[in-house]
């Protein structure tokens, strides 16, 4: 299971590489911090706390955009209504 400050870690060093960053690792460290919290609630509250953190880190890496939208549809996933 990943922190938050792994997590960030994680992105930090996506934003600073000079090749191209995937999506995918981005994706596979969101799901990892997610998955320590159980409940809706709780996930909603985490991936906040995330975007919260990911606002202090490098805004000028190509990637930024991508990253905000990784977690742009993950906030969207998490608000849809269940089946």
């Amino acid at each position: 299971m990943a922190n938050l400050e792994t997590t960030l870690d994680v992105f930090s060093a996506l934003l600073a590489s000079e090749q191209p960053a995937r999506i995918g690792e981005a994706d596979e460290a969101i799901w990892a911090y997610l998955a320590a919290f159980e409940g809706l609630d709780a996930q909603v509250e985490a991936i906040d706390r995330l975007g919260r953190g990911v606002a202090g880190l490098n805004g000028s890496s190509a990637f930024m955009p991508i990253l905000l939208d990784t977690l742009d549809r993950h906030r969207a996933r998490l608000a849809e209504p269940s089946a």
